[in-house]
């Protein structure tokens, strides 16, 4: 599971979630990714605005809250 620390916020404590390459391949399998959408994994340093053009970012906490 992710490791979670927390934020301040005007609300609350909100918990950070870690996001790596086991949790990366646990989402997309949890939620049967197909093959044909080629979901990867970005290379360390590289943002969800360095997706490859034709390619959707997802982050996550819309699949993990």
């Amino acid at each position: 599971m992710a490791e979670e620390e927390s934020v301040q916020v005007e609300e609350g404590l909100l918990p950070v979630l870690k996001w790596d390459q086991g949790l990366f391949e646990q989402t997309t399998r949890g939620f049967q990714f197909p093959p044909e959408w080629d979901a990867r994994y970005p290379r360390q340093g590289q943002t969800a605005a360095d997706a490859p053009v034709g390619y959707i970012k997802f982050f996550a906490d819309f699949f993990l809250e």
